[in-house]
């Protein structure tokens, strides 16, 4: 895949409500930029706002900010690949005692289905996370044919 055009954006975002949006707002006009779907778009936004919430309630971030980067790439044959990190700076969290907590709780719970919404939307993710922080890598390929 030869890369004809490749955009990036980095924000730094005050942990408040509806910050979310901001995030998702930007990352679908980057996405819409190289031509991603808008199905797909919708797709990625859903899983930004997602792993943003996350951060924002769970996070128990020092510095109250969250960190968004996004690497956009359109390929020639006019397939985007967006890529998207989503950083905290707070406690971090254990990933298994989260997915085991998801399945104890059962799907009559409304809430608590952050990760598996990001991973159903998302075509990649990574979750690393420490007592320094997490970052949620998510990566979303544009299929245009």
């Amino acid at each position: 895949m030869t890369a004809a055009a490749e955009r990036q954006m980095e924000l730094t975002l005050p942990m408040v409500p509806d910050i979310e949006i901001a995030a998702a707002r930007a990352a679908g006009n980057l996405a819409r930029e190289l031509g991603m779907p808008s199905d797909q778009v919708d797709e990625m936004t859903h899983a930004i706002i997602e792993a943003c919430i996350n951060a924002r309630e769970h996070s128990g971030s020092v510095d109250n900010r969250i960190y968004v980067r996004c690497l956009g790439v359109a390929s020639s044959d006019g397939n985007p690949r967006i890529d998207v990190w989503i950083s905290d700076h707070g406690r971090g969290f254990d990933l298994g005692e989260a997915r085991t907590r998801r399945r104890t709780l059962g799907p009559a719970h409304k809430r608590g289905w952050g990760l598996q919404i990001i991973e159903a939307h998302m075509d990649e993710v990574d979750i690393t996370s420490t007592a320094d922080g997490t970052t949620i890598h998510m990566v979303k390929y544009g299929k245009t044919s």
